[in-house]
């Protein structure tokens, strides 16, 4: 989400430095003058990109709550994947492109160092704003580990170029299968990632730790990335608009918490979360909603 507060003031004020002739002053570039931006255009690309990936966020958490009940997940997936074959298109244009164009042009502004206004609105912008980058950081992490381990295209097609030993276990595909199986691949992959035998491994702990934290880091991302993007698009110029635009947003992150919370709890510490032998038939039985081809 975009991270852009309006440019300030350009004119004098009391707390502007006197400098002496011939001195320069040494400071980060600020919203009006980044280095390389001469338009404001690539600025309100990267909100763009920012909603749509957020948008996309929205969408997953919901999907992936409804794995409190198997089947309806399930049930979900299957209306998800009956869009192939346009559905690695529509993952390259909702999700893949929108978050590289996103998350590139926000590591130049962490690498450029650029300096933007955060105080003027108040708010706590520069908390807000330093964990906005934060939380780019841990969100980067976290798809990175998500892709990688679950989706096709990620340690799978590594190891599809490499061969690499180590990625043995993605040759036919990531750990996600979502043909009567979406619910146990899911929980699987990430409850029993390290270790089957024991969800209670330190591994496994971690993991699923780092799950909660990831989508904790999307929330308040996709939730203050909507406000700073209001600013973006001088859809709220003034405080008071600033201040109702922030309560929604507030509300917005809150009930995005308790779904992504209810999402992850769905594939870790639910009744449901449970690769015991019996437990994993009840879900077998429950899950089928494809026809299997005989063997």
């Amino acid at each position: 989400m975009s991270t852009l507060a309006p440019p300030p003031s350009t004119g004098p004020t009391s707390q502007t430095p006197q400098l002496q002739t011939g001195q320069k002053m040494r400071e980060a570039p600020t919203y009006a003058k980044a280095p390389g931006r001469r338009h404001f255009l690539i600025r309100r690309l990267h909100s763009l990109m920012g909603l749509v990936f957020g948008g996309y966020i929205v969408v997953h958490l919901v999907v992936n709550a409804s794995g409190l009940w198997p089947r309806a997940y399930q049930q979900n997936v299957d209306k998800i994947h009956s869009l192939e074959p346009m559905l690695a298109l529509v993952e390259l244009t909702t999700i893949f492109i929108p978050l590289l164009i996103h998350a590139l042009y926000g590591i130049y502004i962490t690498w450029a160092g650029v300096k933007f206004n955060t105080t003027k609105y108040n708010y706590g912008g520069n908390v807000r704003y330093s964990l906005q980058r934060w939380t780019a950081v841990l969100l980067l992490a976290f798809i990175a580990f998500h892709i990688a381990t679950l989706h096709k295209w990620g340690f799978h097609l590594v190891y599809q170029v490499t061969h690499m030993k180590a990625l043995s276990g993605y040759a036919t595909m990531g750990l996600f299968n979502p043909e009567n199986q979406a619910y146990q691949s899911t929980m699987t992959g990430i409850k029993y990632y390290w270790n089957y035998d024991n969800a209670w491994n330190p591994g496994n702990i971690a993991v699923m730790a780092f799950y909660l934290v990831g989508i904790w880091s999307a929330v308040f991302h996709l939730a203050n990335g909507l406000w700073t993007s209001a600013i973006a698009w001088g859809l709220t110029v003034t405080a008071a608009s600033q201040r109702r635009w922030g309560n929604v947003c507030l509300a917005i992150g809150i009930i995005m918490t308790i779904v992504g919370t209810a999402a992850w709890y769905s594939f870790t510490l639910s009744p449901n979360a449970d690769n015991g032998t019996k437990n994993m038939e009840r879900l077998d039985a429950m899950t089928i909603t494809v026809p299997q081809a005989p063997l």
